[in-house]
């Protein structure tokens, strides 16, 4: 401790002695002890124990050390401003360099091992000097304040979309617990019917018992009683006993052919055996899950959700299987529909009058639709106004949704099918050529079905089915039309076709089989295709002027829009999720229809 003339201030207070530079290495140990020196290069006080060790490091050597004459001759500025901050890789150094080279700060031992040939290199100090009133400063707190806004923002909208995936989760609950019930009531049904023709069969096979143990109680007697008079023939008259020898011999006789007769029929006919249905066992055992989680995926060819599938629809006796005439029954009130707006999707560029062919609807939100007059792909904002666009070329004719960030369209004069990044910008990536023009495309487990064909040879249409590399898995053929648009049903086991120059709706399994044909005298030439994924399908009647709604499970087509709702020759068809709308297009008109489903 210096007294007197000592340079270093004292204040003794118990058996503590403060000074005014202590050693900074021994104050962080809790220890106050007196500086000898100051290191520039360290930024720190030492008494002498630790100079020694400081010195003790190669490194160190040739750090400047001030004495304790030096102290008060050191800026002000320098005293305020010091570092205090350790290197994470080399934790007994303080960070005091900053190299501009690399725009980071480091200590000195990363200046000589990483740093050594940079050129813009400066001491901590006077590096950090005035970076209060910078630029960079201000920079960096509001950019901090707006990341920490946008991270508030967006944590908001993940606790609603964790709540949203909850009540969801419940609804599906829900759907397999109502679905359970009913497999239980088909089961009970089956039971019930089984235990029915259980009963019929043994009551049948008793009656034949309780007759047979009828006759043979009466022949019982019968032989009772003969045998009874036999033993008690105690008389001299031969010719009574003769007569019942003789009838009793030819009683005897027919009696043990009929005992037989019933005893053979007990052993070999009259059995119950029972065997269930082998099928039953082996379709259950072969189903993991109740049903399918299918991508939200949406287009006019599309719109799947998670959706649980009960049981196929029965056709009508009267009806065909592969063909069913569809009448308007219970029609669905006019108020079920109503008119929410028609927003103008013509832009400034746009030469032509517009002629939406095509629309579907991103996870966001947002609505692209498919300009065919203008060759152009154009993105909506959720209240249906213009974004942006992209120019395409060669004939662009429908669209579909492929994954969260990548739609494909179909180049119908080129043969080819394009795909766009609908990430910030729209923009073109890759693309695969397919073996005629092709237009609607649906995609379902990782393959996209393509419907191609030339208009004006129907024997040409087909369905081409390809993988997520653009190579062609397998053709579905046969059709006597030339396929235009086409959705996915029944979470994703059947797809539902309209085609040109056809008043059928076409549906059919994955792998083309045809399941049904649907026709109504609503539904004339039949165009665009949509489901809102929980069984209702919407249907565009190019030709009849109408928007129908076909309920397979209930055998019936609703008439929902008509000229009335300003729907003329309507081409594009999009469910709206997260609105509960239906959008449509109509040939040549700049205006995109909107309608409210109550």
């Amino acid at each position: 401790m210096a007294t007197g003339g000592s340079f270093s201030r004292t204040l003794q207070r118990g058996h503590e002695s403060f000074y005014d530079f202590p050693c900074s290495l021994c104050e962080e140990e809790g220890k106050h002890v007196e500086a000898a020196r100051y290191c520039e290069e360290c930024f720190v006080y030492m008494c002498d124990p630790c100079v020694r060790n400081h010195n003790r490091f190669p490194l160190h050597t040739r750090h400047q050390l001030l004495d304790q004459s030096q102290f008060l001759t050191m800026t002000r500025s320098k005293l305020v401003s010091f570092p205090t901050k350790r290197c994470l890789k080399h934790p007994g150094e303080l960070i005091n360099i900053y190299c501009g080279d690399h725009d980071v700060v480091c200590c000195s031992s990363c200046k000589v091992l990483e740093h050594i040939n940079c050129a813009k290199t400066k001491y901590l100090i006077d590096a950090a000097m005035g970076i209060q009133k910078s630029k960079e400063y201000q920079t960096i707190k509001q950019e901090t304040r707006t990341l920490m806004n946008d991270a508030a923002r967006v944590l908001a909208v993940r606790k609603a979309d964790i709540s949203r995936i909850e009540n969801e989760k419940q609804n599906v609950k829900h759907i397999i617990a109502d679905f359970r019930k009913k497999v239980n009531r088909y089961f009970d049904d089956l039971e019930q019917k089984s235990i029915d023709a259980l009963n019929d069969k043994a009551e049948i096979i008793v009656s034949r018992y309780e007759k047979d143990k009828k006759d043979l109680s009466v022949m019982k007697l019968k032989v009772e009683d003969i045998l009874r008079q036999l033993e008690s023939f105690k008389g001299d008259n031969e010719c009574d006993l003769f007569v019942q020898v003789k009838t009793g011999k030819k009683f005897l006789s027919n009696a043990m052919q009929e005992v037989l007769s019933i005893s053979k029929t007990v052993q070999k006919e009259d059995t119950i055996n029972f065997r269930i249905d082998p099928k039953i066992e082996r379709y259950l055992s072969s189903v993991e899950v109740l049903g399918t989680f299918i991508d939200f995926h949406m287009n006019a060819s599309q719109l799947s959700i998670v959706a649980i599938d009960t049981h196929d629809r029965q056709p009508r006796s009267s009806m065909s299987s592969s063909q069913t005439y569809l009448d308007n029954r219970d029609p669905l009130p006019k108020e079920k529909t109503q008119l929410y707006g028609d927003f103008n999707v013509k832009e400034k560029s746009d030469s032509e009058v517009c002629y939406i062919s095509d629309i579907c609807q991103l996870l966001d939100g947002t609505i692209l639709i498919i300009d065919n007059n203008n060759e152009k792909l154009k993105r909506l904002d959720q209240s249906y106004k213009l974004l942006d666009s992209l120019r395409l070329t060669n004939g662009p004719e429908n669209i579909c949704y492929v994954c969260s960030d990548e739609v494909s369209v179909s180049l119908c004069n080129a043969k080819k099918v394009q795909y766009i990044s609908v990430k910030q910008e729209l923009t073109l990536t890759r693309s695969f050529s397919t073996g005629n023009y092709c237009r609607g495309m649906v995609y379902v487990d990782s393959k996209l079905y393509v419907c191609c064909g030339n208009r004006c040879d129907l024997s040409s249409g087909c369905i081409e089915v390809y993988n997520n590399d653009g190579q062609l898995q397998y053709s579905i053929s046969g059709s006597p039309y030339v396929p235009l648009y086409i959705t996915v049903i029944d979470s994703g086991q059947h797809l539902l076709v309209t085609s040109y120059r056809s008043d059928n709706v076409t549906m059919m399994n994955l792998i083309g089989n045809v399941v049904n044909t649907f026709n109504n005298r609503d539904l004339i030439l039949p165009r665009g295709i949509c489901t809102d994924g929980k069984g209702q399908v919407f249907i565009c009647g190019w030709d009849s002027n109408a928007v129908v709604q076909l309920e397979r499970k209930q055998e019936k087509i609703d008439v929902i829009l008509g000229k009335e709702d300003s729907v003329s020759r309507p081409s594009a068809i999009c469910y709206d999720r997260k609105f509960s709308r239906l959008l449509v297009g109509c040939d040549y008109s700049n205006y995109l229809l909107v309608f409210n489903l109550k």
